[in-house]
């Protein structure tokens, strides 16, 4: 109880010295009842509990998941010697759900490596972080084999990168790569990377005559989710309702202070939240929100001729990146929920 007596102590003397009103707004679920001294020029009282940002969504692990996504056009490199049935291009024939075996194929009989890449569908489900990607191909050899004759192909960033030389046998069978990270860049994969990946394979003749290497599917596999997002998008909800009182008649400011900025940066490497006052001045502006963010402290609103009624002060949008996806790492004490408080003052006071 301290630190709340403390704190209403401190709001109430802005209200008597500054000609204003304040209220603490400490979390998501408490709140803390202050009178100011006085006539009041307006009352700034938080939004209801449930119309509030969930700060503890940020805790909640993301749900995990998987995506296939699979070719859906020609690549950077076609250089396969044959496909069957001749028809068409070499990525219909390695695109189908599920495996058709014989009935589509590429092929190689050359003793030299040969690759094809494709492109593939646009993510749609993936969310979140992403974990890993798997490349998979399903192949196999006409004849007894001798050699590896098949591996794994990949192009991110412009670089093309390979999978392990498979040792194929004469009945199709599934084989693949994973990178858990883009190996390319040496951190997480992006949706924008798995968006402009391309995979395909590298084939060639398994040593003698008559050894082709025949590939009949090919796809990417995207595992995303499953634990905690080390940044994202701050939870949106509304912050105060601030009411002019029916008497006043002058422009009001609006302010509103970040005021447990040394437990927030135990948590998060950044925070910023997109403000926005129903009504004020800045409403109308491009952009229409003020940035409140771990560096500035503060976000100021001006009221000028305005209507009777109540303002709702919210937060709009706004994007965050934790220190850790780990909170054992993070500093004792931290916190992920911003303690704000508001203050309406008549302008030029």
């Amino acid at each position: 109880m301290t630190k709340l007596r403390l704190m209403v102590v401190v709001l109430v003397a802005l209200a008597i010295t500054g000609g204003g009103y304040a209220f603490a707004y400490l979390s998501s679920s408490t709140v803390v009842d202050v009178t100011s001294a006085g006539d009041e020029i307006a009352t700034c009282e938080p939004a209801p509990v449930g119309d509030q940002p969930d700060w503890n969504s940020i805790l909640t692990s993301e749900p995990g998941g998987t995506e296939i996504l699979r070719p859906n056009a020609f690549g950077d490199e076609t250089g396969i010697t044959y496909q069957y049935p001749d028809s068409g291009e070499h990525w219909e024939k390695v695109d189908e759900d599920t495996s058709d075996g014989d009935s589509t194929y590429v092929l190689s009989n050359n003793t030299n490596w040969q690759e094809d890449l494709y492109n593939i569908v646009n993510h749609s489900t993936g969310t979140g972080t992403i974990n890993s990607v798997r490349v998979y191909m399903v192949c196999k050899v006409t004849d007894t084999p001798g050699q590896t004759s098949a591996y794994i192909h990949l192009m991110t960033g412009g670089v093309e990168y390979n999978g392990n030389a498979e040792l194929l046998t004469t009945s199709y069978a599934t084989y693949s790569y994973q990178w858990n990270i883009n190996p390319n860049t040496s951190v997480a994969w992006t949706w924008d990377e798995i968006d402009a990946l391309q995979v395909g394979v590298g084939l060639r003749k398994d040593g003698g005559t008559g050894k082709d290497t025949l590939c009949t599917q090919v796809y990417a596999e995207v595992n995303y989710g499953g634990g905690m997002a080390l940044c994202g998008d701050v939870p949106t909800g509304d912050l105060f309702d601030v009411t002019p009182d029916a008497g006043f008649t002058g422009d009001l400011g609006v302010k509103v202070y970040l005021t447990n900025t040394g437990d927030l940066i135990k948590a998060y490497q950044y925070l910023n939240m997109k403000l926005y006052l129903d009504g004020s001045v800045e409403a109308g502006e491009t952009p229409n929100y003020q940035l409140l963010t771990l560096n500035n402290g503060v976000a100021t609103f001006s009221l000028e001729d305005y209507a009777p009624g109540t303002y709702t002060l919210s937060v709009t949008g706004g994007s965050y990146c934790l220190v850790s996806t780990d909170p054992s790492e993070w500093e004792s004490g931290y916190s992920v929920t911003p303690e704000l408080y508001c203050q309406v003052i008549q302008m030029g006071e």
